[in-house]
């Protein structure tokens, strides 16, 4: 059976356990606690804006996470500060050429303009860059005129900077969140509930990987299509058992179910474009004497593969399933249809 998009293999066990402080507030108190003298927790309350206890829940976490905070009684007041000596934002030795190779991959992440991920890493490289000497500034220029990185299906994410965040917070802290989502098929937007797992660039997209508690499953929603998210103070548990390279093995551009065996030849013109490409991690390929080759892959959805075969035109012919070559037949038969209908011949004709 075929699972609907969106859709992965269901996962149980997601325990939920009680938590409700914010991940921009422990970068706060980060920031608070890095300072010389530190903080009194009356001060910390104040300047963070929460009660006593939950200063306290903060500082419990750090600790938890491996950061140095300790105590220090002056004249009878307890200040919370860092270790001496503990850098919160550590200094890393690098190499010219490790700086340089630093400064040069930003473009490899240009997809991911627009996202808090891209701005950070935006920011790092200008650090690294005035750092370099004038000459090693001048060779990187250079490069960039003679090697560009670019992806044309990337998406915009300028308008999801808020959600990315509260996206990354509840994972890092594994929140449960509600958010407004919209599929692609549909008009209207629906809530859902979710303990969100992982995010997952993939595609030139960039999805959430979470646990639907209304469905019951694992599912898999794109980032530009959500609004609204909301994190809880509920704190949930990844479920042992999850696997996440495991699960995404039969997904063929971001559809889930039970694989099944696809085999595509593909002309003598195409073979070397295939060869040089991964198009999914099940493949295999063989070489045919007369120069074509036969890519067999194990997908869950046809129909993604029935879109992206369209595209290879009469390059692609599908040796089985029977049932995806009489989709594609189909397809063709339509789109022939449409070239020859009256109201697409008007539209040309009227320009």
């Amino acid at each position: 059976m075929l699972a609907s998009r969106g859709r992965v293999p269901r996962q149980k066990g997601t325990g939920i356990l009680p938590r409700g402080d914010q991940v921009t507030r422990q970068w706060q108190l980060i920031r608070l606690l890095t300072g010389k003298y530190g903080r009194t927790l009356a001060q910390l309350r104040s300047e963070l804006g929460v009660t006593k206890r939950t200063v306290q829940r903060d500082i419990a976490d750090l600790e938890r996470a491996g950061f140095p905070v300790i105590s220090e009684d002056r004249n009878g007041t307890v200040f919370w500060h860092f270790m001496e000596g503990f850098h919160a934002e550590g200094q890393v030795a690098l190499t010219l050429t490790e700086q340089m190779a630093l400064y040069f991959s930003k473009g490899m992440f240009q997809p991911l303009r627009g996202t808090p991920m891209y701005e950070a890493l935006e920011s790092a490289m200008q650090k690294i860059g005035s750092g370099l000497p004038a000459q090693s500034f001048e060779f990187l220029h250079g490069l960039d005129k003679a090697i560009s990185v670019s992806d044309g299906r990337g998406k915009d994410y300028t308008k999801s900077k808020s959600v990315i965040e509260s996206l990354t917070q509840a994972i890092f802290h594994h929140y449960t969140i509600r958010f407004q989502h919209r599929a692609a098929r549909y008009k209207d937007f629906v809530e859902h509930e979710v303990n969100p797992y992982r995010l997952w660039y993939v595609n030139s997209g960039l999805y959430v990987v979470g646990f639907d508690k209304s469905k019951q499953d694992l599912r898999v929603f794109a980032v530009e299509r959500i609004q609204s998210v909301v994190v809880s103070n509920k704190r949930f548990e990844v479920p042992s058992g999850f696997d996440f390279e495991a699960f995404k093995q039969t997904a063929f551009n971001m559809i889930w179910g039970d694989p099944q065996e696809v085999k595509i030849e593909f002309s003598a013109a195409q073979a070397t474009y295939i060869r040089e490409r991964t198009w999914h991690q099940s493949q295999k390929i063989e070489q045919q004497r007369d120069g074509s080759v036969v890519l067999t892959l194990h997908v869950a959805d046809l129909d993604e593969v029935k879109r992206w075969l369209i595209g290879f035109g009469s390059e692609a012919t599908v040796l089985v399933p029977g049932s995806l070559r009489d989709q594609i037949s189909a397809e063709a038969d339509r789109l022939l249809k449409n070239l020859r209908s009256r109201r697409v011949v008007n539209k040309l004709r009227d320009g």
